[in-house]
């Protein structure tokens, strides 16, 4: 290489360790797996390409100026600046180019009709390829959810699990000598048994340990109604300095009339210490509370709440169980992505695109981890907001990284096959257009200046929709905690 060349290639190391420092090891990670991605894609029309006999000309990975290249044969290798995929550049894709009349039954366009269809299909089969076999892995190393076993898969600070010891991996399996294999079923224990002092056995490596403890409680809206600092959801650690033992202690301590400093523990907000009064009674209009009653009982007032979420418990599957599953799911995913980009592209899902992004709905959220609504989930990702969630799903472990890049190549595979040009679908789609128009032997060939407009507005706006995406990406990224 000579001095430029060199001077680019640190450049480009550079920019990967900027990127580590300020994104950390995942987003190096992300970023490296998406452009081997769009390799691999691009490796799918290069090997059928010289399968088929036709001419490749150019195999780089990355757009820009050119780091460095090597010529193997009649094909230029190399590398270039800008790490935003690869691309292969095969003779004659259209019948616009000049081609060398010598090297005319070597194009794309004069091979027959299967051949040019692989090839346009090459690159979409290989993003699927790529995903079921990312799949049979994840099935046979992890496995499928169990339809009722869980494991703790968080513990809430100052909470009853955290008192007792319960950390993440356990798993709980009774309460009180009720059986807990589901976690709908632990739910319902704790949530009718308030305050009350049971036993809990969970399991941790094998073994099996019992602890007695008092289950939590978190406060009803009922029981928030009556009280100034006090919202539903609320887990009250201590009252003035002393630990909290019960609904009806505090409410006790509250009739007093005066302004208490509450020790809570708030969803979405964590652990704060709060001013907290009794509303007065002419204050309250409420029929159902009794009139001798300043609060209403523990029955009403709370629930339990043993403080911790849950993971899923995983049974690795054997290769034959494995395949099945791996194409079960795959199908799933397929007419998901295809249901997605039909919503997308709507007019109405344009028009709210496009709106959401002006409005104030777009505004920075200031929402807690896990609350975002429904529309916000599904809003479409610029390359820069997947590389976050890939970077997210990285440090949440190897599992969630690897259903990361099963989303990316079947979603990738199936809108690249978009029957429009410049993508690989419209080629078939003018391909096989080819085919059912010849007749007798003589071969009908599609007038491409025609298309000219309709690929340029195609274009135009799908980098509007990318410059829109990356731009709400940028200015209020979805919370991937």
């Amino acid at each position: 290489m000579d001095r430029d060349q060199n001077f680019k290639l640190l450049l480009l190391i550079g920019a990967f360790v900027s990127l580590a420092f300020l994104g950390g090891f995942s987003a190096v990670v992300v970023v490296l797996s998406i452009v081997l991605i769009f390799f691999f894609h691009e490796l799918g029309h290069y090997v059928v390409a010289r399968m088929s006999g036709m001419q490749v000309t150019e195999f780089f990975i990355g757009f820009g100026p050119r780091i460095f290249s090597f010529r193997r044969g009649e094909t230029e290798y190399g590398l270039k600046a800008i790490p935003a995929g690869a691309y292969v550049r095969v003779t004659g894709m259209n019948n616009l180019e000049d081609v060398d009349p010598a090297l005319e039954d070597r194009t794309y366009r004069a091979q027959s009709y299967p051949k040019r269809l692989a090839l346009t299909l090459a690159g979409s089969a290989t993003h699927f390829f790529l995903a079921l076999i990312l799949l049979i892995v994840i099935f046979m190393t992890i496995g499928e959810p169990h339809p009722t076993k869980w494991d703790v898969g968080q513990v809430v600070p100052e909470s009853t699990a955290s008192d007792v010891g319960v950390v993440k991996g356990d798993r709980i399996l009774s309460v009180g000598g009720q059986k807990t294999e589901s976690f709908k079923s632990f739910g319902m224990v704790v949530y009718e048994n308030p305050g009350k002092f049971l036993e809990i056995e969970f399991e941790r490596d094998g073994k099996q340990f019992y602890r007695f403890a008092n289950i939590g409680e978190r406060v009803t809206p009922e029981g928030a109604l009556f009280i100034d600092g006090i919202e539903a959801g609320d887990q009250i650690i201590s009252v003035d300095g002393n630990p909290y033992s019960n609904w009806e202690d505090f409410s006790s301590i509250l009739t007093d009339g005066n302004t208490h400093k509450v020790e809570i523990n708030r969803l979405g907000t964590g652990i704060g210490i709060f001013e907290v009064e009794l509303i007065p009674r002419e204050q309250r209009g409420i029929a159902w509370i009794k009139d001798e009653e300043q609060l209403p009982d523990a029955e009403i007032a709370v629930r339990g709440f043993f403080g911790v979420g849950p993971q899923r418990s995983f049974v690795p599957l054997s290769l034959a169980d494995s395949v099945p599953a791996t194409f079960d799911r795959f199908t799933e995913l397929s007419v998901a992505s295809v249901e997605g980009l039909a919503d997308f592209f709507s007019p109405d899902g344009l028009t709210g695109f496009v709106k959401g992004t002006f409005s104030s709905e777009s505004q920075p959220s200031t929402e807690p981890v896990g609350s975002q609504t429904e529309s916000e989930d599904d809003r479409l990702l610029s390359i820069y907001g997947a590389a976050r969630l890939g970077s997210a799903m990285l440090d949440e472990g190897t599992h969630n990284y690897l259903w990361f890049l099963v989303l990316i190549n079947v979603f990738v595979g199936i809108f690249n096959l978009v029957p429009l040009l410049p993508l690989d679908g419209g080629h078939a789609a003018i391909a096989t257009y080819e085919r059912l128009r010849s007749r007798k032997g003589k071969r009908y060939v599609a007038d491409i200046n025609k298309l000219i407009p309709v690929t340029w507005v195609v274009i135009t706006v799908l980098v509007g929709i990318a410059l829109i995406a990356l731009y709400r990406d940028i200015v209020d990224l979805p919370n991937f905690g």
